[in-house]
């Protein structure tokens, strides 16, 4: 009976953590939200508009991806990690040697010479779009 009654509690709360379990969700709401202009300045170099970010290629401008080259990154499906800002970060910086669904690599830092505080700009968008998941 106590254990129906604890696997019970634990399916409540990773319900009302929108499918994570409550440890999942406590890590992630700790870590630093992204300013507005982090955001801003992330969305322009994820589009092409700065730093000569070449993001949009394979991952489009809604964020989308090309079916068979790059995720979607505005779903709630992370196929590499747990999509929390520092996975995010490094994913651009690392890039995905071997990726699970796409057809070819993700080039660290998107084959382009982004700086530290630009990958950490465009991690801050992506990581962003999650508030606009359906």
């Amino acid at each position: 009976m106590k254990r129906v009654a604890i696997g019970a509690l634990l399916v409540a709360g990773a319900a009302m953590c929108g499918g994570r379990t409550p440890a999942q969700a406590a890590q992630q709401s700790a870590e630093p939200s992204p300013t507005s202009q982090e955001i801003a300045k992330g969305d322009s170099i994820f589009r092409g508009r700065l730093a000569g970010g070449t993001c949009f290629t394979c991952h489009q401008l809604n964020a989308k991806g090309l079916p068979g080259l790059a995720p979607d990154l505005t779903d709630a499906k992370w196929l590499h990690g747990d999509g929390s800002l520092a996975f995010i970060v490094a994913t651009i910086q690392k890039g995905v040697a071997k990726p699970k669904v796409a057809g070819g690599p993700m080039l660290p830092r998107g084959g382009t010479n982004l700086t530290d505080d630009q990958v950490k700009a465009v991690a801050a968008y992506v990581y962003s779009l999650r508030s606009v998941k359906k």
